[in-house]
């Protein structure tokens, strides 16, 4: 198990901030690793809101399907992604602060079968993983304060 936390800070307000990162739909444009997401069904962000996603795999595109556990808006959103080669759980929560709103990015990533015997050696890929949310993530807060 891979355990990744990242931290934004950003002069934008929480609710601001809040419905643009749990608006998973829009995931793709601060996330690098994902190359494309899709709603699955209609409607606002909601716990058990569906999202199919194609993200960057090691050697190929990876088809997830991420799905929305716990909302308390506007403090936190937990989703849970799934595919046939890895899991994770990514918890991400909002405060307030003096300059605006702090965001903590918390991801828990398992690989699946066989593959699990290579997480140990991929601590430089996982670590580009978060570093590559946290700047989107800054980049785009920012550009909506």
């Amino acid at each position: 198990m891979t355990k990744l936390h990242e931290t934004v800070v950003s002069p934008v307000d929480r609710e601001t901030a809040f419905a643009y990162i749990s608006d998973w739909s829009r995931q793709a444009e601060w996330d690098p690793n994902t190359l494309s997401v899709a709603r699955i069904g209609e409607g606002d962000p909601e716990v058990g809101a569906r999202y199919a996603l194609e993200v960057k795999g090691i050697r190929a595109p990876l088809s997830m399907e991420y799905r929305i556990t716990e909302l308390v808006v506007p403090e936190r959103v937990v989703l849970v992604g799934e595919s046939r080669y890895v899991w994770t759980e990514d918890i991400i929560t909002f405060s307030e602060t003096e300059v605006g709103t702090q965001v903590d990015y918390e991801a828990e990533l398992k690989l699946n079968g066989v593959l699990r015997l290579l997480e140990p050696f991929l601590g430089r890929y996982f670590d580009n993983i978060g570093t590559g949310v946290v700047e989107g993530m800054q980049r785009e807060l920012d550009a909506r304060a």
